[in-house]
């Protein structure tokens, strides 16, 4: 039968085949697992190579991170740093108080000695401040402060209880000088550089304390430096609105037929500065008014003050000079000066003269001691006392400094200066009177 193939070959054909297939079958899958492993093992190289990389970059970021903030931030820095408040603004305040002990008080008909915290002041007031100077156009800035005291002891408002009773004034400054409206100090205030303790609690304001609070509502101002000579004025239309000075009463002024002069008030001052001294005038006038008194702060009951022709004058004159390096290391200052004051007044005249000598010495930037002799007569009352005073602060930083300080003050037979401010605390007719403090200055 050569006509025809044998029906077994096909199938015989067709499994040798199909087991020709399934032999390669094993074959083709190991290449593929092969190349997957190559595949796989490229792509664990290539993130092995990734993260050493971002090792290598977290490692030069955490150095970069580790310089800046071992530098001084950039003015760009510090610019950014403080864009939370308004261009122009700078925020500033002080807190200064303490524990004082003054003997020999007397109080109606109560007689001893006081352990206090006093609200008013231990070597300046405590306030809190927000001061503006802004370019307008070149050669012109606006400039304002608002700027409130507070009592350190209770947190209460002082200046009779005003939110901005230290100052609060805006207007422009130029090269002849600035421009000012609102409530400002007395230019009696910048002419007294001689006085060395200023507003401190035992000083010169113990004596008169219309020197600490010299101040004016309603009032318009100029004040310029011209090379090493200050001068400026300043004139109120209505003084005192809501009390400033202890026991001299208010003077609101601004009211129709009071007379022109009614509550009004003006002064001047001239003062010459340089490296090794200093000399300076000041002028200060105020008129009466409806609620004003005239109080000479030595026991004799407050004068009134009522008519707009009544007047109250206060001038001054004072010097210092400075001793050795005053700006670093060991140095000082001596400053001298006389205030005399002169009310006019419907019931008379009353006159009273005060002097003052006072000294300070910097041992170094962490050691200071000052101290003064202030000397008061007013005749016409009949009243006279002798202040002296020594203080001495331990500067941790030049912003926070722990004090001590002492006031001893003997009065003429009628007179009842008291050593130390506020009510209560004056000594009887004629006392001797000693006062000690402990206290803490932290500027900001």
């Amino acid at each position: 039968m050569t006509a025809f193939q044998h029906p077994a070959k096909p199938i015989v054909g067709a499994l040798i085949a199909a087991f020709g297939l399934a032999g390669a079958l094993p074959a083709h899958a190991d290449s593929e697992v092969d190349a997957l492993r190559r595949e796989l093992a490229e792509q664990r190289q290539l993130i092995q190579k990734l993260l050493g990389q971002q090792e290598s970059q977290q490692r030069a970021v955490s150095s970069i991170e580790q310089k800046v903030a071992a530098a001084p931030a950039a003015p760009a820095a510090q610019a950014a740093s403080a864009s939370a408040l308004p261009q122009g603004m700078t925020i500033y305040g002080i807190l200064d108080g303490g524990v004082e002990r003054i003997t020999d008080v007397k109080n109606g008909a109560v007689e001893g000695s006081v352990t206090r915290m006093p609200n008013i002041t231990g070597t300046v007031a405590s306030r809190l401040g927000f001061k503006v100077n802004k370019e307008l156009v070149p050669g012109i800035n606006g400039v304002a402060v608002l700027e409130t005291g507070f009592n350190f002891d209770s947190g209460t408002l002082g200046q009779g209880g005003r939110l901005f009773g230290r100052q609060l004034y805006a207007g422009v400054e130029t090269a002849y000088g600035a421009f000012t409206m609102g409530r400002q100090y007395s230019m009696l205030v910048f002419a007294m550089d001689s006085d060395l303790l200023g507003p401190n609690i035992y000083a010169l304001g113990s004596l008169d304390a219309y020197l600490p609070n010299a101040r004016y509502d309603n009032a318009l101002a100029w004040r310029g430096k011209f090379g090493k000579a200050s001068f400026g004025a300043v004139y109120s239309l209505a003084r005192d609105t809501a009390g400033g000075a202890p026991g001299t009463g208010t003077c609101a002024g601004e009211l129709p037929g009071a007379g022109s002069n009614a509550c009004r008030g003006w002064s001047a001052m001239a003062k010459y500065d340089d490296a090794r001294f200093g000399v300076a005038a000041a002028y200060d006038e105020q008129k009466g008014g409806t609620g004003a008194l005239a109080n000479f702060f030595n026991g004799a009951a407050p004068i009134a003050f009522t008519r707009p022709e009544d007047s109250d004058k206060r001038s001054h004159l004072g010097g210092y000079v400075n001793l050795g390096n005053a700006n670093g290391g060991a140095g000082g200052k001596i400053g001298i000066g006389w205030l005399g004051r002169k009310a006019e007044l419907a019931s008379g005249t009353v006159k009273s003269d005060a002097y003052y000598l006072e000294g300070a010495w910097r041992f170094n930037e962490t050691y200071t001691v000052e101290g003064g002799y202030h000397r008061i007569t007013n005749k016409d009352q009949d009243r006279d006392a002798d202040l002296y005073v020594l203080r001495a602060f331990y500067f941790v930083t030049k912003d926070f400094s722990p004090y001590f300080q002492l006031a001893h003050i003997n009065n003429s037979a009628k007179a009842q200066y008291a050593a130390s401010v506020g009510a209560g605390v004056a000594p009887p007719p004629g006392g001797a009177q000693t006062a000690v403090m402990l206290g803490l200055r932290y500027r900001f």
